[in-house]
Order: structure tokens, then C-alpha cells, then sequence
């Protein structure tokens, strides 16, 4: 079967036309993959960029909820007065209100100059720092119970933590003692730090 010419004329529009055709359908298939490529790769870069942001998010709250709880601990602290300067004269009427009130015979103590204080496994921080005074305490008792109960005031004072470092009890007398008898029958001898946080 052969086309004359006639046919081939006719015949050539329409077949340039479905060249055409072809190459720009086969032009917008690689533009479509090249988008739809370019579209994955940006859908892809939003998810890290939500997981990053999402991430920061958390982290932020983790941080204000850290804030928070710091901050509150720090007013705890504050509320309690052992932030701030030690306050001796506050100290020494407190032991003075306790050995009246609790009836013990004989209190001496020493308080040695303020120091910082130094804890293991914990390096000095700028902001917050710790200072000790170290009270040396030589206390006559009746009992072991009026060195407890000293002690148990002691952690009830306002303006400084209190850490009691050691404490050695001895007996005075050998013998038996009358269960009538006031006169002491025990010496203690304490070291204790009272901390305050500046």
C-alpha cells in the first residue's frame, strides 16, 4: 500500500502534531516527577523542621517546668530565711529560749567565724553559695531525751539549715544515781554547722 502525495501532506500536520504531542506529554511527565520529587523532598523538610520544632517545644517546657520548681524550692529557702546573712544575735536568743524552755541545766558554746562550706561532689556555683559556722556545744543533761529534744528546736530555727556534724554523750557519774536527784547526768559535746545560702 503506498501514500501518494496528496495523503502525505495532509498526513504531515497531524503527524508533526502527535510529535509534538508525545514530547511535551513526555516533557510534562518529567516536570511532574520532577515536582512531585521536589514536593517529597520539601514535605520531607517540614516533618524534621515540625520534629525540630516540636522538640524545642518540649525542651522549653521541660526548662520553664525546671524554672518553676527551682524557683520554688529557692522561696521555700527564702521563706525560711537561709538566704541572706546569718543572723548570730537571733541564734544566740533561740538557745537562750530553748534552755529555758526545756529546763536544761548547763549550755556553753562556741561559734566559730563563718566560712564556706565546702561539699563533696558539689563545685561552688556563681550565683547561689554555701557558708557554714561551726557551733562547738558542751551541754549537761538529765537524760538523752534533752539532747533530742535540743536538737529537734534546733532544726525549727528560721534563719539558717542546721547540720549536726557529731554529737559524743558521756556518763558523769559511775554509780547509781537517786531517781529523785536534778543533778546532770550526761554531758554532751556536739559540732554542729549552721548554713546559710548566699
Amino acid at each position: 500500500m503506498t501514500i501518494s502525495r496528496d495523503d502525505r501532506k495532509r498526513l504531515l500536520v497531524p503527524a508533526v502534531a502527535a510529535v509534538l504531542m508525545v514530547g511535551i506529554g513526555a516533557g510534562c511527565l518529567v516536570a511532574s516527577e520532577f515536582y512531585l520529587g521536589t514536593a517529597r523532598s520539601d514535605r520531607e523538610a517540614a516533618k524534621v523542621r515540625r520534629v525540630q520544632a516540636e522538640t524545642r517545644v518540649a525542651r522549653a517546657a521541660e526548662e520553664e517546668r525546671e524554672i518553676r520548681e527551682q524557683l520554688a524550692a529557692y522561696r521555700r529557702l527564702e521563706e525560711s530565711g537561709v538566704i541572706g546573712q546569718e543572723n548570730r544575735l537571733d541564734m544566740i536568743e533561740t538557745i537562750a529560749r530553748i534552755k529555758q524552755d526545756r529546763r536544761l541545766q548547763e549550755i556553753k558554746y562556741t561559734i566559730e567565724p563563718q566560712k564556706p562550706l565546702l561539699i563533696a561532689g558539689m563545685k561552688p556555683s556563681q550565683p547561689l553559695a554555701f557558708y557554714a559556722s561551726r557551733m562547738k556545744l558542751d551541754m549537761l543533761l538529765l537524760h538523752e531525751e534533752d539532747l533530742t529534744r535540743f536538737l529537734s528546736d534546733l532544726y525549727g530555727i528560721r534563719n539558717s539549715l542546721v547540720s549536726v556534724r557529731r554529737c559524743d554523750l558521756a556518763r558523769l557519774t559511775q554509780g547509781p544515781v537517786p531517781i529523785q536527784s536534778l543533778a546532770p547526768r550526761l554531758r554532751s559535746q556536739c559540732e554542729i554547722d549552721l548554713i546559710v545560702v548566699r
